[in-house]
């Protein structure tokens, strides 16, 4: 998972607030609900050392109206300079309110981890609806339209026929291709994991002709869907959500394939808490493996600084920090990856044993790599 938008908090200075909420409004006999939970988590922050003003500082935010239906949460991050960020969460997260040296975002990376950024495109010989579903944020709709209007064929004597069909096909193409630069400009702005196209097959091919290599890569044809009347909606999500399932499976096989290829190698890999912990402090991560299900709550020491992260605070100390602070592992071990532009997959127990739960692939390693608590046996995945 890409923890690029929270990279603009590491430049921030803690300590900070950081509260996840549940802002689902289902049912307006309940809609004070939200008011009294904000109150209680206003109450408990206060009481753990958090400066009034700065949790005021999130109260707008954290009760504006999401303006839409649907499970729904916020996570919300703020310091002494005021609210840092907002991030709408498109599922219920479990509810999280912190005032510590590093900004909790557990909560909010494990209710983003269900979701990939992807287009969806609706086609036919005139054009397209596209349909741009970033990781966070709501959906963004635009159609496309490019003027060559001859899309239908005419009975007509043979040659006048063929000459018309030609014309046709080639509106059709021009269509297609019309169609084809403007994702290209919304997989370079975007960056999708899949592009899920869905209509004609004709206009279809004509735009994956078209595409650029980086689109065409991500494309994924369905066999239903599309702009035409009489288009089942429900057909349509559920093959997309069929899509979606197997490219976050496939990358998720892709992180674990690669994590147990270094690991066999003793190489660009590294498993157990302590080990992965001192690479998170040389930078050396590029991919953080936490397993699902697998409690990572042990204690790390952290301090203010980014990348002060130990087992110990005698280690927090040396990498750094002045007062280092006990933190969950989890939080801990999330925030260095943002703090040094690491990516974090939540395993599936069934996938991948690396020691403590947690693994990481590494962007480069040498003789002095920690790779294992396990130091004789190498590719050692202990529980």
């Amino acid at each position: 998972m890409d923890l690029e938008m929270f990279h603009g908090l590491a430049e921030a200075t803690g300590p900070f607030v950081s509260v996840t909420i549940d802002v689902t409004k289902t049912d307006p006999a309940t809609s004070d609900d939200l008011d009294a939970r904000w109150r209680d988590i206003v109450r408990r922050l206060v009481a753990d050392g958090a400066p009034r003003e700065v949790v005021d500082s999130l109260e707008e935010a954290a009760l504006a109206p999401t303006g839409h239906g649907g499970l729904r949460g916020r996570l919300l991050v703020a310091n002494a300079d005021g609210l840092l960020d907002a991030v709408e969460l498109p599922v219920r997260p479990r509810e999280d309110a912190t005032w510590g040296p590093i900004p909790s975002l557990v909560p909010a990376v494990r209710a983003l981890a269900g979701t990939l950024p992807h287009v969806v495109v609706r086609l036919d010989r005139s054009g397209a609806d596209v349909e741009v579903v970033p990781g966070v944020g709501e959906p963004e709709t635009t159609s496309v339209e490019s003027g060559h209007d001859e899309i239908h064929r005419a009975g007509a004597p043979a040659t006048a026929q063929r000459k018309f069909q030609a014309r046709v096909e080639d509106s059709w193409e021009r269509n297609a291709a019309a169609v084809a630069e403007q994702l290209d400009r919304v997989v370079r702005e975007h960056r999708p994991e899949v592009v899920v196209l869905m209509g004609d097959e004709h206009a279809m091919s004509y735009l994956e002709h078209h595409a650029s290599d980086a689109l065409r890569s991500r494309i994924v044809r369905l066999r239903t869907g599309g702009r035409g009347e009489g288009t089942s909606e429900v057909a349509e999500r559920e093959a997309t959500e069929s899509v979606l399932a197997a490219t976050r499976a496939a990358a998720e096989a892709d992180v674990v394939g690669r994590f147990e290829e270094q690991t066999g190698r003793a190489q660009a890999a590294a498993e157990g808490l302590e080990p992965v912990v001192e690479v998170l402090q040389r930078a050396q991560v590029d991919e953080v493996l936490l397993v699902e299900g697998r409690v990572h709550d042990h204690p790390l020491w952290v301090g203010s600084g980014r990348l002060q992260i130990g087992s110990t605070r005698e280690e927090a100390s040396l990498a750094g920090a002045s007062e280092p602070v006990e933190v969950p592992a989890d939080a801990a071990l999330v925030w260095a990856a943002v703090c040094s532009r690491a990516g974090v997959t939540l395993v599936d127990p069934g996938q991948a044993h690396p020691a403590d739960g947690v693994g990481a692939v590494l962007r480069w390693s040498d003789e002095s790599t920690p790779r294992s608590r396990f130091p004789s046996m190498p590719g050692h995945g202990g529980e």
